[in-house]
């Protein structure tokens, strides 16, 4: 599936000679203990050398890794399918992947782009984004000679469409997303609830607590104050 660049990008790629370029930005969050240490946000690209350019939080360095990294192929269909990829580094120092284990990476934001360099290896123009996703599962192997790797397996967007949800329609999980927020709190109440709609002095059927403390056939529905705690 082809996916169409940014105009002035177009133009600027169709008017010079140019060589494709990927950047990778891996937003590791900070450590609980330390919000200032840990490796924090980490920026690469196939390439050598160091890019700098803005990704909309203002102008950043790009590592190059030659090539000691590697993307796989990045796919796209008709159908709407959590397409994930995997990254991979190699050669790192083990200081550096043991650093890269510890830190806080699942669901945290990867975001993949696409430059061109001219003749003289200078962008030609920003980077557009090609994909984004979040960091899933992460793994280690130790080289022999030639330093250790790291893998990181990374999911689409999409696949949060596609995670069981354990938030429930109560008042305790109501809590959880708004401290303090009433919405749910007489739920528990109302399960068991059969309204008598057209009945004589539309009450409600059935026995137990209401909202007042009265039992439910002693409510009045045209005068019920649903804002009541």
């Amino acid at each position: 599936m082809s996916r169409d660049l940014a105009s002035n990008t177009a133009i600027k790629y169709a008017s010079t000679n140019v060589f494709p370029i990927t950047f990778v930005k891996l937003e590791f969050l900070p450590t609980t203990a330390s919000p200032t240490a840990g490796i924090g946000t980490i920026r690469l690209h196939n390439g050598l050398g160091t890019y700098t350019w803005d990704d909309g939080s203002g102008s950043q360095n790009w590592t190059g890794t030659g090539d000691l990294g590697q993307i796989s192929k990045i796919q796209e269909g008709e159908e709407v399918s959590p397409y994930g990829i995997q990254l991979t580094l190699s050669g790192l120092d083990p200081d550096l992947v043991g650093e890269a284990i510890k830190e806080t990476y699942y669901q945290r934001p990867v975001t993949l782009y696409v430059g061109a360099l001219n003749d003289s290896d200078q962008l030609v123009a920003t980077p557009d984004v090609m994909w984004t996703g979040f960091m899933d599962l992460m793994s280690a192997s130790v080289g022999a000679d030639g330093g250790d790797s790291l893998v990181l397996n990374c999911e689409s967007e999409l696949a949060m469409f596609e995670r069981s949800r354990n938030l429930l329609f109560t008042n305790s999980s109501q809590q959880v997303i708004s401290s303090g927020d009433t919405f749910f709190n007489q739920l528990q109440d109302m399960e068991d609830l059969t309204l008598a709609w057209g009945k004589k002095g539309n009450r409600i059927a059935g026995r137990g607590p209401g909202f007042d403390g009265a039992p439910f056939d002693d409510i009045d529905l045209e005068n019920l104050d649903l804002n009541a705690n």
